[in-house]
């Protein structure tokens, strides 16, 4: 596969599989969604690549173990956490688990976080290009 390509609703780059960190928002039935990389072994990356337009493939493999590829700049580092990638319907992208709940990450993963939380978020993101306060 050549270093960037795209089938269907997944993109994969060098080993490294593109997915979801869905973080619940208290009190909504619509999710905080992170749109971010795992790096995967290529034998994952194999076998996740050769389902990938299989019609149930999420009920028949998985979950695959990778780590996080991104640092997300809102959070303590982020990049090389261990995460749990688990396959959905044709068409949607994985989902990523993460696995140290002791992260705020994964802490919000698994708690949720306020609808105000989630506008502070998204406005922050949006307005300074995802850097923290007192970067340029």
């Amino acid at each position: 596969m050549p270093p960037l390509a795209r089938t269907s609703a997944s993109w994969t780059l060098n080993g490294s599989t593109l997915g979801m960190v869905e973080i619940p928002i208290i009190r909504s039935n619509q999710p905080f969604l992170w749109g971010v990389w795992a790096s995967i072994r290529e034998e994952i990356f194999d076998e996740i690549s050769d389902r990938w337009e299989l019609k149930g493939r999420e009920k028949k493999n998985g979950p695959y173990k990778g780590r996080l590829a991104n640092s997300l700049s809102i959070y303590p580092e982020t990049l090389n956490l261990k995460l749990k990638i688990i396959l959905q319907p044709v068409g949607v992208r994985p989902l990523f688990i993460l696995e140290d709940d002791q992260h705020t990450l994964a802490l919000q993963q698994n708690s949720g976080i306020t609808q105000q939380q989630a506008i502070e978020m998204a406005s922050f993101l949006l307005h300074s290009e995802g850097r923290p306060p007192g970067h340029s």
